[in-house]
């Protein structure tokens, strides 16, 4: 009980440490509902039915995110760095980012639309007919805006370092609207045909409850710091001016998402959806890596943002910290998961456990990603973004050509052996860069 006490006592201690955990806690709260739903989707559904809808949900995610243009990385970049009384330029920013995401997102939304029949030939069919109709697909198009919402929301949570309502707000938030639909309506989500539905209302429904809760909390944080400081030296830009400079941070973003979902998107251009399925059922189970990897994002990006900008002597040490951390918890959670894997893959159906060996490498390639995340960070902290998406296109166009190779080969493995690949490629160009340009010699980062 003394050890365990004392453990305890350095947690507390630690603010580093206490954040952490508690995104951590928040995070697999997230995890948890969201596997609720996947397991719900694949043991009422058919196959066929389940793959339409996580196929979907991987666009909408996509969509959504290309949409966005990096404003959410920068809206991140320049709160989280703000002086930390600094509240009104932090919720202006706020207004400037939600004016430019809805028109970005309206713009990507018609994109959606005039592109539905090609969506609908390509990849939503079982070989022989369509699966999902035009209707559906247009009325998801809505998905796109509302998403934005969610994720804004969250991205602000977390830069005012309210980290724990961020990450339920971004990984909760989704599925416990999903969730609640599915109860009250259980007897149309029984029904292949309205579950895309349900699950564009449940994006809508989320994305308003985002929008009220920061709209409420900024107004009770505006009336508790009446007497804020105003920091003239911190402007808010203008619309024009926040896409000029998201724009550069847009890759980062973009690329990431395509290195994570090319592989289940290329899988349902080349084979049946029951295969989409099975492959998004280990990727989204190898994705439990990630979402433990963005709890402690949210709580070590802002720090060192803050840090670079207001403390700079305690930069190294904090950075290596975080590495280490980052390191033995994903290799802690890699090797549950992986003893695991039988059982995991049971729970979703007999049927999937087929899935076993594509799950075994992508959780290896997960831990490879994972072990870049704080090199990369610095990429951006220290304005060498460039080469940070030299590095992401390089990885991105790896695992396109692995792809395009493996799946016709090997079937869902190749697809993961694609992704280990590239996440590998991804690692080794970081480190390799990271060092090249010393972007943590103290020297230069006071200079």
């Amino acid at each position: 009980m003394s050890v365990l006490s004392t453990l305890f006592n350095k947690v507390i201690k630690n603010p580093l440490l206490l954040q952490s955990l508690l995104s951590l806690i928040a995070r697999f709260a997230g995890v948890a509902l969201n596997f609720a739903v996947i397991l719900l989707i694949t043991n009422y559904l058919s196959k066929s039915g389940a793959g339409d809808v996580m196929l979907l949900m991987t666009f909408i995610t996509g969509v959504a995110l290309i949409s966005r243009l990096g404003i959410d990385q920068l809206l991140m970049k320049e709160v989280a760095s703000s002086h930390v009384d600094n509240l009104t330029f932090k919720t202006d920013f706020l207004k400037v980012s939600y004016k430019a995401v809805f028109a970005l997102s309206l713009i990507f939304m018609t994109v959606w639309v005039i592109l539905t029949p090609y969506l609908q030939n390509s990849f939503f069919h079982n070989g022989v007919e369509a699966t999902v109709s035009i209707s559906e697909l247009i009325i998801a198009s809505l998905g796109i805006v509302f998403f934005n919402l969610v994720i804004l929301n969250s991205t602000y949570l977390k830069a005012i370092k309210k980290t724990v309502l961020g990450v339920l707000g971004q990984n909760a938030l989704t599925a416990i609207t999903f969730l609640f639909l599915i109860l009250v309506f259980w007897t149309y989500f029984s029904n292949d045909q309205y579950t895309l539905f349900l699950y564009t209302a449940s994006l809508v429904l989320s994305g308003s409850l985002a929008a009220i809760f920061t709209y409420r909390f900024t107004s009770k944080q505006s009336l508790l710091n009446v007497n804020s400081r105003q920091d003239t030296i911190e402007i808010v830009p203008d619309l024009k001016q926040i896409l000029k400079k998201s724009i550069p941070l847009a890759p980062i973003s973009i690329i990431s998402y395509l290195m994570i979902f090319t592989d289940t998107i290329m899988v349902g251009w080349f084979l049946p959806n029951e295969q989409v399925a099975e492959y998004s059922v280990a990727s989204r189970i190898s994705y439990i890596i990630l979402f433990f990897l963005q709890a402690m994002e949210a709580t070590i990006y802002p720090r060192l943002l803050n840090m670079f900008k207001h403390a700079q002597s305690t930069l190294r040490a904090f950075f290596w910290q975080s590495t280490a951390l980052v390191i033995l918890v994903v290799l802690a959670v890699t090797g549950i998961m992986y003893l695991l894997s039988d059982w995991i893959l049971i729970a979703f159906g007999n049927e999937y456990t087929v899935a076993r060996h594509a799950l075994g490498l992508l959780l290896m390639a997960q831990l490879f990603r994972a072990a870049s995340i704080t090199f990369s960070f610095m990429f951006i902290i220290r304005e060498k973004v460039k080469y940070l998406n030299i590095i992401l296109v390089t990885a991105f166009v790896v695992n396109v050509i692995c792809n395009l190779v493996f799946i016709q080969l090997y079937g869902i493995e190749g697809a993961a052996i694609a992704t280990l690949i590239a996440n590998i490629t991804l690692l080794v160009l970081v480190l390799t860069l990271f060092y090249i340009h010393k972007l943590l010699v103290v020297k230069e980062v006071q200079a």
